[in-house]
């Protein structure tokens, strides 16, 4: 049978939102105060596919971002993956989840996708049964990842909204405070390395709200290899929960999450037509992709992805949309 794609809605006073059952994904996300679309995204379900480089919104996995040469270990058993980035693996291979139809169940508070990732599916071990739940209070959406594997697996999945607070234009006025003073460096194929720096007066140095423009504007050698922001901020050694906050002086976007990372992606590589004929280019959007450490399960010292078989996993990411403290105009955009 034929799978189509089916778009679901949940909504209350103060956010309505609409996810897709082709990779479970997060379609549009309205503020109902000011009727602004949060996230990017297209007019036409078909065109997910057409520009499914962008990861429009969607749920990837198994394991987000890049696994270095698409291969890992585990158990001493050398798996190799499908490369689709380079000599890279990224956000879980050719045919990810971004592009299975997940089953959804909805009552009125929340909407629970379901699928099941077959043995050695993009060459990942194991049978793993994947739910996503997207879920409405008040001010809040969370969304939530579980897991559950017939054998020792990878299981590091995220969101891949792209925000843009103003719902059109880009996103370099808008205002960032992120919640640690550790970033990831990348080399020339976009890999996150095994090594970090202290972002305090670099050009990653979001510690108080600055401008992202601003801080572009102030260059580093790393920002050049990826053309902006797509870097992995650390918070393994933090126990709270804060991640990002974004404004652009109208409305406040918080992010938690109990991952242990977030890598930030400027949409430096967006082009194409999107949403109401809107043309996205670079820095249209940004990412905060909650997840483990890219290609973790490689490197020593980090937090490693791995699901145990038969034992559950599950994760989350809350996302809080306020009106800004200071009631102060939305910050005026930035050709």
């Amino acid at each position: 049978m034929t799978k189509q794609i089916k778009i679901y809605t949940l909504e209350n006073e103060e956010l309505m939102i609409q996810i897709m059952n082709l990779g479970a994904t997060l379609i549009s996300f309205i503020d109902k105060q000011t009727n602004t679309n949060l996230v990017l995204g297209f007019d036409r379900t078909a065109d997910y596919k057409i520009h499914h480089t962008t990861f429009m919104g969607a749920t990837v996995g198994r394991c987000a971002n890049r696994i270095q040469d698409g291969r890992f270990i585990l158990n001493q058993t050398e798996y190799r993956l499908a490369r689709n980035n380079g000599p890279n693996s990224l956000h879980g291979g050719i045919d990810n989840f971004s592009f299975k139809y997940f089953d959804a169940e909805k009552d009125h508070q929340s909407i629970i996708f379901r699928y099941t990732s077959k043995d050695m599916e993009e060459g990942y071990p194991g049978n793993l049964q994947v739910e996503i739940m997207y879920q409405l209070d008040h001010n809040h959406l969370i969304y939530t990842m579980k897991g559950f594997s017939d054998q020792d697996t990878l299981f590091n999945l995220t969101n891949h909204s792209y925000f843009n607070l103003n719902g059109k234009g880009n996103i370099l006025s808008h205002r960032m405070k992120i919640y640690t003073n550790q970033a990831a460096l990348v080399d020339q194929n976009g890999l996150t390395t095994d090594q970090s720096i202290c972002v305090n007066d670099t050009a990653f140095d979001f510690l108080d709200f600055k401008v992202i423009h601003d801080q572009l504007k102030k260059g580093h050698p790393n920002l050049s290899l990826a053309n902006g922001y797509d870097h992995n901020y650390l918070f393994e050694e933090r126990n709270d929960h804060r991640r990002v906050e974004l404004t652009n002086g109208e409305l406040l976007l918080k992010i938690e999450s109990d991952l242990p990372g977030m890598h930030v992606y400027s949409g430096n590589y967006l082009d194409c037509e999107g949403r109401n004929h809107e043309w996205y280019g670079s820095k249209s959007g940004i990412c905060f992709e909650c997840q483990f450490y890219p290609n973790a399960i490689n490197y020593m010292g980090f937090k490693k992805p791995i699901l145990k078989a038969n034992q559950k996993i599950e994760h989350y990411i809350r996302y809080s949309v306020e009106k800004e403290r200071n009631e102060n105009k939305r910050y005026p955009g930035i050709i």
